[in-house]
């Protein structure tokens, strides 16, 4: 598991209990999977396929995914106590309110994510890549050095790109030999940034409202270069260089 920040006073706060590395996985969070299922209907109204035969792979696929999220979700835990700690509501998580032990969240994140892997093979080839991309991402938007949660406009874009791969887990499901349409993909993908846009406008307004913008820069440092101004970048919510 990477470093976190030193700043993060693991002695000052209660030791976190079964119950703390259970939420830390956010099972609650699995209803985003609800993405999956245009996938699913897609792939099964071009190439048919008895319902019988589709049983199996569809339990595996959405165990699967749920495993893999999960697995994110640690990794997103752990890294981010420091920053979550300034945030109205994300400050009540575990990972801030509790001393999470290195050697539990690794043991956690490593048997997620190799659950979710071998739950993957045996659904397709396809949906085995899909998954395994899906972990690759989970580093990419939180750790360091890339980190793209910190970097303005990658935070939405790579963030929403789990939208395209959850359609694609859908698909693989059911056609594990060919990828769904580009467009079909590319249209997920901007409709997920959309969603993100507003996300990050809901927390924009949220966070200033309840404390300052100071302490919205120390949650998430991509709100350095974003404002509340409309650009024709976003609708509704804008970047703009720092220091204009």
């Amino acid at each position: 598991m990477p470093e976190r920040d030193p700043t993060v006073l693991e002695t000052t706060r209660p030791r976190a209990t079964w119950r703390a590395y259970v939420n830390v996985a956010r099972p609650d969070h699995w209803i985003k999977h609800i993405f999956i299922i245009p996938g699913v209907v897609l792939a099964e109204l071009l190439q048919p396929t008895p319902l019988a035969e589709l049983l199996v792979p569809l339990l595996l696929g959405f165990a699967s995914a749920a495993a893999i999220a999960s697995a994110n979700y640690v990794l997103n835990e752990w890294l981010d106590a420091r920053f979550d700690a300034h945030h109205p509501i994300k400050s009540e998580r575990p990972g801030v309110r509790r001393h999470l032990s290195r050697a539990v969240v690794t043991v956690e994140y490593l048997a997620l994510a190799s659950i979710g892997l071998v739950l993957a093979v045996r659904v397709s080839a396809l949906f085995a890549a899909t998954a395994a991309l899906f972990l690759v991402f989970g580093w990419i938007y939180n750790v360091q050095p890339v980190r793209t949660k910190d970097r303005a406009y990658l935070d939405v874009l790579t963030e929403s790109l789990n939208n395209p791969m959850r359609l694609t887990l859908g698909w693989a499901m059911v056609d594990g030999a060919r990828l769904p349409p580009s467009s079909l993909l590319l249209a997920y993908w901007m409709g997920g940034a959309f969603l993100m846009a507003v996300k990050r406008l809901a927390e924009y307004r949220n966070v200033v409202a309840a404390r300052d913008k100071e302490t919205l820069v120390l949650y998430r440092l991509a709100f350095r270069s974003y404002t509340e101004s409309s650009a024709p970048a976003w609708p509704s919510f804008a970047c703009e260089p720092s220091g204009r």
